[in-house]
């Protein structure tokens, strides 16, 4: 009678081993269809081979590249652009002082702009506080 509780047991162990095995084979396939449906293929390789790696490692070390190259064009754009910025700051804050009366500190201000980094536009009203102000 023993004897027969320990085949039904064995049994079941085997059977529930062979049941999630079936499972993991499963989940592991359909992870696997998954995972390629998510990662595009590069062209010409075919499946994961060692070439296909490294071919994507050289994909994506080129595609790096070209986005720091990128990074730093854009950094030197926004530094370009805060300068003038500034520029353009100093100008409208002499500009304002000169309406206002206060020629000493529009002075002060419109030589600490930057001529050659000017507007045509900007230049004019430079030009104009500048003069009006060595006048007085």
């Amino acid at each position: 009678m023993a004897n027969k509780n320990n085949n039904k047991s064995l049994f079941l162990y085997t059977a529930l081993i062979f049941v999630v095995a079936v499972l993991l084979i499963i989940l592991s396939f359909f992870g696997q269809t998954n995972l390629e449906k998510k990662q595009p293929q590069i062209e010409g390789t075919a499946g994961n081979t060692d070439s296909g790696i490294t071919e994507r490692a050289a994909v994506l070390s080129e595609e790096n590249k070209n986005l720091i190259e990128e990074n730093n064009a854009l950094k030197e754009k926004n530094k370009i652009l805060e300068e003038k910025q500034t520029m353009n700051d100093l100008l409208l804050s002499a500009n304002g002082y000169f309406s206002l009366g206060n020629n000493a500190k529009a002075y002060e201000l419109i030589n600490a702009v930057k001529y050659d980094e000017l507007s045509v536009d900007q230049k004019i009203i430079y030009d104009n506080i500048k003069a009006a102000v060595e006048a007085e």
